[in-house]
């Protein structure tokens, strides 16, 4: 059973997308949208979402595997439009 959910960047500035337990990141230019994706072992599992001064970071749940971000077909790739000289 997958898993999905649609993220849009609502602020007038990029937004930082933080994806754990991987520690993976990308970066949202106002009104771009992404969708998480992943794989659980039961309906009751869900990402959890906490917001944060830079934007958005998301958690599986116990029962719920690798977090992945799509654009339509394409799987969107770690540092998407990441900002040079962010840590």
């Amino acid at each position: 059973m997958e898993r999905q959910r649609v993220v849009t960047n609502v602020t007038g500035r990029l937004m930082l997308l933080f994806v754990e337990m991987e520690g993976w990141d990308c970066w949202l230019l106002p009104n771009e949208a992404v969708e998480l994706r992943a794989e659980v072992d039961s309906p009751a599992d869900d990402f959890e979402l906490q917001d944060t001064p830079e934007g958005i970071t998301v958690w599986p749940s116990r029962g719920m595997g690798v977090i992945t971000v799509w654009q339509g077909d394409r799987e969107v790739e770690i540092g998407h439009r990441r900002p040079d000289g962010w840590p």
